[in-house]
């Protein structure tokens, strides 16, 4: 390949890249904080309409539902997760004895999205919910997060 040619695709894809970029800011700013975080009457907050979002707490026959993590020795579970998120590529932003709040950014574009755990100790299960915050969809992105995490943290 001619080295012009190389030298005006690699210009293409910055702009491609950036292009993107630009688009996605003026939608809203990937690092603003999202308002719906956080425990709501003792539940995370539901999915919108936009399927950039899932959630243990969505009706189960909801695009937006994914399994919660479940098991015997709950508490137990809630340590390693505790340990792994770093592990995982999340940023954990606030916690405490029974939520957690990460973020975890993408590579390619650097938007960001929010995680949630919520301990339900007395339920036996730790519910989860992940949400992009710019875009209209994820590409799965937020689901495939999810359930890396519960396979990772229940017993194979």
């Amino acid at each position: 390949m001619k080295p012009v040619r190389k030298i005006l695709i690699v210009v293409g894809l910055i702009c491609m890249v950036l292009g993107v970029r630009m688009i996605m800011l003026a939608n809203g700013s990937p690092s603003v904080v999202n308002k719906k975080l956080g425990i709501f009457d003792g539940h995370l907050q539901a999915c919108g309409e936009k399927p950039n979002c899932v959630s243990t707490q969505a009706d189960k026959t909801s695009k937006f539902y994914v399994k919660s993590i479940t098991g015997d020795n709950v508490m137990s579970l809630w340590d390693n997760l505790n340990m792994m998120l770093k592990d995982l590529g999340l940023e954990v932003i606030s916690s405490n004895q029974e939520y957690i709040h990460c973020t975890s950014k993408s590579k390619l574009f650097g938007f960001i999205d929010d995680v949630e755990f919520l301990l339900k100790a007395d339920e036996g299960e730790i519910q989860m919910r992940s949400e992009s915050r710019v875009g209209y969809s994820d590409m799965g992105v937020n689901r495939k997060r999810l359930e890396k995490i519960r396979k990772a943290l229940l017993p194979k």
